[in-house]
């Protein structure tokens, strides 16, 4: 069989040797030329990129890597797109990488509640530079095989506790206290929330910041159902605490695609009104919350510090290693919409209500 094209050439694809013959040149040259373009010349530079192009010349870069083994690739495994926070992440966090030159590898899992093992264990096969993981788990084992593999491991956005792996999230726990300060202050009593799933570090710092600060001014949850931080889940769990409690005047949602359920389900089904008479409050503030069908009260999560940190960590000369056990904190804010009753702001929060509510010209310190 002959693999000849149609114009009786082959496929053969063009190496270094080809370009630098072409070229005139040596192979040196031709990888200075694509690495470090600033030590060659600019008459060479453009006879080599000039060659490259005629032959159709592409640098293996993944050769490249090897050759020097030191790896620019880091791997993403993340998981539960069906929550909008998680595109949102991935679109900064991936976006910054490529701005610094790293390359990003995505690996997605089939569930949230799955372990991050077997994609750990793809992602070293790669012989990849670092791995950040979301919303994934993983086992104290694999954690420690990374770092003993010299491949740091960076869990943003929640903390994997007592193992060696970096930690880079926002502090849930003062936002949900906050949660519990608005529903308080905007004159509400009977309380609903709605959690996600059990096991997880995220859900359990927005539930216990939650309830303690509650307590703390002097009420308890009416009604608590757990949801797995899908919409569907947040519609199902509001018609059931509704039913229960058919006197509740506020949900907290521990993330802001069960808020949006929860708000469907409020509206649409009971046919009543939010704030007047249910308020609703959620958790993370992805783009959707400030669309108009929903003007959603909720903590901002603080995506561009959690990224920025997690590339300075990435950018040290061991990807992060001598960092180990490390867990960087960052505090999210309120932004306060339409779906509670509005209260006065601490210092750093901001307000984005309808012209309707006006501005509420009071901010007191924390």
């Amino acid at each position: 069989m002959n693999d000849a094209g149609d114009n009786g050439t082959d496929h053969k694809r063009a190496s270094s040797a080809d370009v630098a013959a072409l070229a005139g040149v040596s192979r040196a040259t031709v990888s200075r030329c694509f690495t470090d373009a600033a030590t060659v010349k600019s008459d060479t530079r453009e006879r080599v990129l000039n060659a490259a192009r005629t032959l159709g010349y592409e640098p293996n870069l993944l050769a490249r890597m090897l050759n020097k083994q030191e790896s620019d690739i880091v791997a993403v495994l993340t998981s539960d797109f069906a929550n909008p926070f998680q595109p949102a992440l991935m679109e900064s966090l991936t976006g910054q990488l490529r701005a610094e030159g790293l390359i990003p590898l995505l690996l997605k899992g089939v569930s949230s509640t799955e372990s991050a093992d077997e994609l750990i264990q793809l992602a070293l096969s790669y012989r990849v530079a670092a791995i950040v993981v979301t919303v994934l788990n993983a086992s104290r084992r694999m954690i420690a095989r990374c770092f003993e593999a010299k491949v740091p491991l960076i869990f943003l956005n929640r903390v994997a506790e007592d193992t060696p792996a970096i930690s880079v999230c926002s502090n849930s726990r003062s936002g949900a206290r906050r949660v519990a300060e608005v529903l308080v202050e905007g004159g509400t009593t009977r309380i609903g929330m709605i959690s996600g799933q059990t096991g997880s570090w995220t859900n359990s710092m927005r539930r216990g910041g939650f309830r303690q600060r509650l307590d703390e001014l002097g009420y308890d949850v009416v009604g608590h159902i757990q949801g797995d931080f899908s919409y569907e889940s947040g519609h199902a769990a509001a018609l059931r605490l509704l039913a229960d409690s058919p006197r509740i005047d506020a949900i907290y949602a521990c993330n802001d695609a069960m808020a949006f359920g929860a708000m469907d389900a409020i509206r649409i089904e009971r046919g009543a009104r939010v704030p007047e008479d249910v308020a609703v409050i959620g958790f993370d503030d992805v783009p959707v919350a400030a669309w108009g069908a929903y003007r959603l009260t909720t903590i901002q999560q603080p995506v561009a510090p959690m990224v920025d940190e997690t590339i300075r960590i990435l950018k040290q000369p061991d990807r992060g290693l001598s960092m180990s056990e490390r867990v960087v904190l960052f505090d999210g804010h309120l932004v306060q919409r339409n779906t509670t009753r509005p209260v006065a702001l601490l210092d750093g929060e901001t307000q984005d209500l309808f012209p309707a509510q006006g501005p509420l010209k009071e901010t007191r310190n924390s």
